[in-house]
């Protein structure tokens, strides 16, 4: 009689567990920093390329560390100023870029996530997650913030809406806020409440035997 015993687990990859809830908390804190930079890297890139974008020179731009603007005398994660900006269209596009900016890349995480397109890797999808919610907080945190050098208080300016004026506006940002955190609760909903474990594949002898 002649056998073979075919393990069909070698074609098909080792079973393994997902990490648990711990290992992946400890890894988002640890994404947390560089994340943490390139937020504020695209904050201020969106400034800068904006200026660009209307025939402005940029003068400077801070972004690590951060620190009191010695300008605005106030305490900022960064700072872009530039030169130039015309037109009061011009300022307007300057301010919004960091908002379009986090309002495109969230539409793209938004797409990833309610489709087939999600990662399966935990940690593909929590580095994902990660950053999102610091896209998140940056569109999200002026909406509280009166300062007269905060960009959203100068596009209400620019548009002529002071005091209570900016009622209506902020109640539409608010709404598109709550939005967005939709889409990151998803993503966090996606990373710790999916299945934990891979189901291990099916493995059966297959003997062909000769009498």
């Amino acid at each position: 009689m002649r056998a073979w015993l075919i393990v069909l687990v070698l074609l098909a990859g080792p079973a393994h567990a997902e990490p648990d809830h711990r290992d992946l908390f400890y890894v988002g804190l640890a994404l947390a920093p560089p994340t943490y930079i390139i937020g504020v890297g695209l904050h201020e890139g969106s400034h800068a390329l904006a200026a660009k974008l209307v025939g402005a020179e940029v003068m400077s731009v801070r972004i690590f560390p951060p620190g009191r603007d010695p300008r605005a005398n106030k305490f900022r994660f960064g700072w872009t100023y530039v030169r130039g900006l015309k037109t009061r269209s011009d300022k307007q596009f300057f301010y919004l870029a960091p908002k379009i900016t986090d309002a495109l890349l969230l539409g793209g995480f938004a797409a990833l996530v309610f489709t087939d397109a999600w990662p399966s890797n935990p940690y593909a999808r929590l580095g994902l997650t990660v950053f999102a919610t610091g896209l998140w907080v940056d569109f999200a945190k002026d909406v509280v913030l009166f300062h007269p050098a905060n960009d959203v208080v100068k596009i209400f300016k620019g548009w002529c809406m002071t005091g209570w004026r900016q009622i209506p506006a902020r109640l539409v940002y608010a709404g598109m806020i709550v939005g967005l955190a939709r889409v990151v609760a998803e993503g966090y909903r996606e990373t710790f409440v999916q299945s934990r474990t891979d189901p291990a594949p099916l493995v059966l002898p297959v003997i062909d035997a000769s009498f």
